[in-house]
């Protein structure tokens, strides 16, 4: 029975109770009060039939006068006024013998009473005063003596009534107070029982809710407050028992990620140790060299160029190994930091393999290992980011190639059709040391190699696989494991193809994206950088002085501006400081750029990004791009049936900034193609695959390079793709 029914319960039987208790006394009070009435009618009866009695009596005295009177033959026995007094006498007893008779009928039983029957004496009696007739004197004494017994036997009868009136009073006040006692009593009582077991139940459930909150309090998050039934309160016990388990999964999730994150920080405190070491070997080979090139050109001033050549190459050599390490490291901050760009295109994906072939070769053949490659593809063309994928593949080999000792590596690349769709499967398999399942485990996580002893012994900064895994999965794809001790290692990349890639196509011209301001004094770094962002899709202006600069921010107000630091006349950091002092210009992103690495400097004066010179395109591309304001943006073309898109779109940040045409006719989109200038396209699910993959053709063909196309067919593709949209969308 549940808490809410036991109170009410009680409630009830309480209120019933007292119920009882005042009915009892309502009935005794009316049973009191008729019994009263009763009586007071009987003793007024006994009263009235007493002075009829008595008046009877009188009457029957003067009658016998009259009469005693009239024998003796006197004259004017009574006088008129007697004679009228007697007659109303007669009058009044007849009136009251009616009245006698029915209280009697109505306050005696049948039987225990006699009907006073005194009309006939009354009646000789009037006759005797009014007309002079002879009283049978003999026969008016025996009525008045019947009468007379009547009467006597009607008072017995009403003394006997007003007794047993009288008796039964006094039994139904004495009833009346037993029952209203007891029922006082069976209420306190049950008062009292329902009270202890209410208080002593309700006490017992909060100790045992409590004793559970007190576990849980100190840390014991394994205690359990048990079943405490169906009622509220073990409902509640319940919750909190669901709580404290919660609790536990919480914990528990909270442990393993501290646990994780502290063997994070060992694993990073270990990447740091090695890498100390890792860039130490080839700045140790530049700076060694260096030293000995600069003594013997100092001993020999005309020492020949193939002389020097040989420890020119060794310094070269040593360099890109420590320009390869830096890159490593910041590739997994840029994927990290969520900044890494994909970049689309159509490319003879042969061609490529051959070239990651003839690169491999010498370090395959450092180890004494041999590359064995098998290519399988059927489309001429696939669409990719061959930087990634190139630099995917280079991993995977170089990770062979460096733990396999005379041993040999594979390389199987083809197209394969799983469910319907197609997919680029890479295959790297070798013979090497292999790994053991708990290192298996830990592959592709950041700064962690197998053990401390691998870096020692093989080198590497430990973050080439994950790398290869983000690249992989910004690709759409995924990056699998196999190895085990002392029989090598394989791994399995496998990337989606044809119309149902998911990406974001970067390398485009012709779009208006936004305004961008270059200020350099250097008319080739003005081209390069002209070059690259007119690819990228911006309008770009180009300023040859800082004086210049400011005119063409003041006049054209770019949403951008690139801005280099050594100037002649004004140089970039006077232009930093005019443009934050000009109100209108104050807000415009600033990308510094100089030879020299003063980051923190520019970001005090109030730059929003510093690069280092030489900076490459996709570099330059993706800091604009993430500078760039979220009111530079434009038209966005949807192709889709339903609102699987476009309800999670209209809620991305930025979003707001874009002007979304939602198609779901294909040939409406085709339509719209040409009468607008569009800045991104996205296609989602619809049923007309096939208008949809002529469309997609068409896009490719003559949108491709100018226009960014996003596409997503399944549930997966539209989760990955909603996140790219909120990082592509959201850039204030």
């Amino acid at each position: 029975m549940s808490f809410t029914r036991r109170l009410t319960f009680s409630f009830v039987a309480i209120l019933v109770l007292s119920l009882s208790s005042v009915l009892i006394q309502v009935w005794g009070n009316d049973t009191r009060r008729r019994n009263v009435w009763l009586l007071q009618h009987v003793i007024r009866t006994q009263s009235e039939l007493n002075d009829f009695s008595q008046r009877m009596y009188g009457t029957h005295r003067k009658i016998l006068v009259v009469d005693a009177l009239s024998d003796s033959g006197v004259q004017n026995r009574i006088t008129e006024s007697e004679q009228e007094e007697l007659l109303s006498t007669i009058d009044a007893l007849l009136a009251l013998e009616i009245e006698l008779n029915g209280d009697l009928q109505e306050y005696l039983e049948d039987g225990r009473y006699q009907y006073l029957d005194a009309q006939l004496l009354l009646r000789r009696w009037r006759q005797f005063l009014e007309l002079g007739h002879e009283l049978d004197t003999a026969m008016a004494q025996r009525e008045y003596e019947a009468l007379s017994g009547r009467i006597s036997a009607n008072e017995w009868y009403l003394l006997t009534r007003s007794d047993e009136i009288n008796v039964g009073l006094r039994n139904v006040v004495s009833m009346t107070n037993k029952v209203a006692l007891g029922v006082f009593l069976l209420a306190l009582v049950t008062t009292f029982i329902l009270g202890y077991y209410m208080t002593r139940y309700t006490r017992r459930s909060i100790r045992q809710l409590q004793k559970g909150t007190s576990e849980w309090g100190s840390g014991n998050l394994d205690y359990s407050i048990g079943d405490m039934g169906h009622d509220e309160f073990g409902q509640l016990a319940k919750s909190f028992d669901d709580m404290a388990a919660n609790l536990r999964e919480a914990m528990a999730s909270v442990r393993e990620a501290s646990r994780r994150a502290d063997a994070a920080n060992q694993a990073k405190s270990g990447f740091m140790a090695n890498m100390s070491h890792e860039l130490r070997t080839p700045m140790n080979a530049i700076i060694g060299y260096s030293e000995m090139l600069l003594e013997d050109i100092e001993d020999e001033p005309e020492m020949p160029v193939e002389q020097l050549r040989p420890d020119l190459a060794k310094i070269q050599l040593a360099g890109k190994h420590l320009l390869t390490l830096i890159n490593d490291v910041l590739d997994i901050s840029k994927i990290e930091s969520g900044r890494m760009a994909v970049y689309w295109e159509d490319v003879a994906l042969e061609d490529i393999l051959r070239d990651v072939e003839v690169t491999m070769a010498p370090l395959m053949a450092k180890n004494g290992n041999t590359l064995h490659c098998h290519f399988e593809l059927q489309s001429e063309l696939i669409r990719t980011d061959v930087t990634r994928l190139r630099q995917i593949i280079l991993n995977l080999l170089s990770n062979a190639a460096k733990f396999t000792r005379q041993g040999e590596v594979h390389l199987d690349v083809s197209e394969q059709l799983v469910n319907g769709r197609s997919y680029l499967m890479v295959e790297v398999r070798d013979n090497g040391i292999g790994m053991s399942a708990e290192q298996l485990e830990r592959v592709f996580d950041a700064f962690v190699q197998a053990d401390l002893s691998t870096t020692k012994q093989y080198g590497g900064s430990g973050l080439g696989l994950t790398i290869s895994r983000k690249f992989a999965e910004l690709l759409g794809g995924a990056i699998t494991a196999k190895s085990e001790p002392g029989k090598g290692s394989v791994f399995e990349l496998k990337l989606p193809l044809g119309a149902q890639e998911l990406g974001l196509t970067t390398e485009f011209d012709g779009a208006t994206m936004g305004d961008v301001l270059v200020i350099d004094d250097d008319p080739a770094a003005l081209e390069l950088s002209a070059r690259t962002l007119i690819k990228a899709g911006y309008r770009v202006h180009l300023a040859n002085s800082g004086l210049e600069g400011m005119r063409m921010a003041q006049s054209q107000r770019p949403d951008v501006i690139l801005l280099d630091v050594m100037m002649p006349g004004m140089d970039g950091w006077q232009v930093l400081h005019n443009l934050r002092s000009d109100p209108a210009l104050s807000d415009v992103p600033v990308l510094m750029l100089s030879m020299l690495n003063e980051r923190d400097l520019s970001l005090l004066l109030g730059a929003n990004e510093y690069l280092v010179k030489p900076v490459d395109s996709a570099t330059l591309t993706a800091a604009v791009h993430e500078l760039l304001p979220a009111t530079a943006v434009g038209n966005l073309l949807l192709l889709e049936q339903g609102d699987t898109l476009a309800k999670p779109i209209s809620r991305l940040p930025g979003a707001e900034y874009w002007k979304i045409y939602h198609c779901v006719d294909v040939a409406n989109a085709k339509a719209l193609l040409k009468d607008l200038p569009w800045q991104l396209i996205v296609v989602g699910p619809h049923s007309d695959t096939e208008a949809v993959a002529d469309l997609l053709s068409y896009l490719r063909k003559d949108y491709g390079r100018k226009v960014p196309i996003m596409v997503a067919q399944t549930e997966s593709d539209i989760q990955s793709l909603c996140a790219q949209l909120g990082a592509y969308l959201n850039r204030s």
